[in-house]
């Protein structure tokens, strides 16, 4: 990453911080969302976690300065996959949506058992809620992100099974 990109980046995660997503998002925004990852795992045994970060450690400013900023994201959204257990669902059903506030960036990282549907549909949902999120429609394009998923998950065949709900439904914010 040039100097002059990574200067900007850095300062990025400097600026915004835990209140910074509270803002943009508006009050109780962890239970509207919640809801909606509820509705994105009806009829199916997806299992969804939506996480927003605000910012970057200082390690991974660090690591974006020899890798840039996009591939640190996606490394910081595998990480948090395996983090927040996403992958140990019993179906291989898991989904994680990660937005990174300072970069309106967002990652989905779908397991095994609902990625192989339609790996490039995902690619497709996670374009067109960054694109969304950089038009300024935040919990817009989350909404989208999580409808888009829900349709997705449907669409793999999934039934519902016995684990039942095996993953919280509130978004997580680091």
């Amino acid at each position: 990453m040039p100097l002059a990109s990574w200067l900007k980046f850095a300062a990025r995660q400097l600026w915004y911080d835990r209140a910074e997503v509270d803002r943009l998002l508006g009050r109780n925004w962890t239970e509207r969302l919640g809801l909606l990852v509820g509705l994105a795992e009806t009829g199916s045994a997806g299992e969804v976690r939506l996480c927003i970060e605000a910012e970057l450690t200082g390690t991974d400013v660090m690591r974006a300065r020899r890798l840039g900023g996009e591939q640190v994201v996606v490394e910081r959204a595998l990480s948090l996959f395996s983090q927040l257990r996403i992958c140990d669902t019993e179906r291989n059903s898991g989904v994680l949506i990660y937005v990174l506030v300072s970069e309106k960036a967002l990652e989905i990282v779908a397991d095994r058992g609902v990625n192989a549907s339609d790996a490039q549909a995902w690619k497709r949902v996670a374009l067109g809620t960054t694109e969304r999120l950089r038009a300024g429609q935040r919990e817009r394009a989350l909404t989208w992100a999580l409808e888009e998923s829900r349709r997705l998950l449907n669409q793999t065949g999934l039934a519902e099974g016995s684990a039942g709900n095996e993953l919280d439904a509130r978004p997580v914010v680091q």
